[in-house]
């Protein structure tokens, strides 16, 4: 192996007490703006008009559960 290639020592430096640094962290998506997404999504599909399949039968959930709150 080259000097410069990566070893999995030096790709995962060990911190001070053993532990293994991890220099980046994921963050989660906004669980509202996923929603927002989905019901976006969700809408769109069925502007035309429900066909019956998985989506259309989503929306029609969503919907129900929505209007609930109006009812």
């Amino acid at each position: 192996m080259s000097p410069t290639q990566s070893t999995p020592e030096k790709s995962n430096p060990v911190a001070p007490g053993g532990l293994v640094a991890h220099p980046q962290a994921i963050l989660a998506a906004d669980a509202n703006e996923v929603m927002r997404e989905q019901l976006d999504y969700l809408i769109e599909h069925a502007q035309g008009g429900p066909c019956g399949c998985a989506q259309c039968l989503r929306y029609q959930r969503a919907r129900t559960v929505l209007l609930e709150l109006f009812g």
